[in-house]
């Protein structure tokens, strides 16, 4: 959220505080209001997260002392931890009718032994004393077909030198609705004894419309995110260059592939979290360096009504190709 990025900036000029370099910042006014987070899935029950988020004011820092290696203390001014919300009313409905009222779990989630289901559409109604009552929605759509899942070794070379490898398979989308999806993969082998290792997308030479439509890649070349804007129901053929154990290009792996469903706001989320991790290094590199602030901080996606935060949803399907 874009509370949070500005109070992190705050922390960290705090941490420099000995620079002589001056910077201003114009911090926005923010009212009192709740912070709503849940992300759900079939796999998983219900879960949400409340808490709430305090305007930026002397009330709502705290001071904490710090000993340095020579036993010298000093103080540092950071914002207090989040505050739970304990009391509050948090309802699910399941396509418009009421599906549970969550308990507090006293730990800051409000729970329920609920499962969503696929195909359904989810609302989220969070009121609590002093505060607006939060509203959100969120869809969980059917999965997508995956066929003709094959992976290649070594067909080219990235710009260190190291191996690249390529995955192939056809994706069909079976909703006329427009669809969101994240895809991630690990090389797994029993059978040849190697360890759960994720792989790497690489962002030079994954060129195809459908995987840089969401302009992530360059950010985070861990998960792929992308929509089926080119395929919506029908099928679309892709390959994927990736690379694995660049200082081990001979070790055999099967190719395990996880795709995910995901809400429009869990895409929008989790697109947004990329953007602001690459920033959030060209940050730490400007402190580092006491060198021009290059990073803009990136606003953090929410669809909460009245409120912050996130309410989304994914389901998951994961297969594994054999090594041939």
């Amino acid at each position: 959220m874009k509370l949070r990025i500005y109070l992190s900036i705050i922390i960290l000029l705090t941490l420099f505080s000995s620079c002589d370099r001056e910077i201003n910042f114009d911090f926005p006014d923010v009212e009192p209001a709740i912070v709503v987070n849940s992300i759900i899935t079939p796999e998983s029950p219900i879960s949400v997260s409340v808490s709430a988020v305090m305007p930026i004011a002397p009330e709502s820092y705290i001071w904490v002392a710090d000993t340095d290696e020579s036993g010298n203390i000093s103080y540092l001014q950071i914002p207090k931890p989040k505050y739970c919300i304990e009391d509050a009313s948090v309802l699910i409905y399941e396509d418009g009718v009421l599906l549970c009222s969550l308990e507090y779990d006293g730990e800051g989630y409000y729970v329920s032994d609920r499962y969503p289901k696929v195909g359904s559409t989810y609302t989220l109604v969070v009121n609590a004393p002093g505060y607006k009552e939060c509203k959100a929605t969120t869809t969980l759509y059917n999965l997508p077909v995956l066929s003709n899942l094959s992976f290649c070794d070594t067909v080219s070379v990235n710009e260190e030198g190291y191996p690249l490898s390529k995955l192939r398979f056809t994706i069909t989308d079976n909703d006329p609705n427009r669809n969101f999806y994240e895809m991630s993969c690990r090389a797994v082998s029993d059978k040849y004894n190697v360890e759960y290792d994720w792989i790497s997308f690489d962002k030079s030479r994954n060129g195809d419309k459908v995987l840089t439509q969401s302009e992530c890649l360059p950010f985070d070349q861990s998960s792929l995110l992308f929509t089926d804007d080119y395929f919506s129901n029908g099928s679309y053929n892709l390959d994927v260059v990736y690379s694995y154990l660049p200082y081990a290009p001979m070790v055999k792996y099967d190719l395990e592939i996880t795709v995910k469903s995901i809400s429009q706001s869990y895409y929008e989320y989790r697109r947004s979290r990329m953007m602001q991790a690459y920033q959030d290094e060209g940050l730490f590199e400007w402190l580092a360096n006491y060198e021009s602030l290059s990073a803009t901080p990136v606003e953090i996606y929410s669809n909460i009504e009245n409120g912050y935060g996130v309410f989304a949803s994914y389901s998951t399907m994961t297969d594994t190709i054999m090594r041939r």
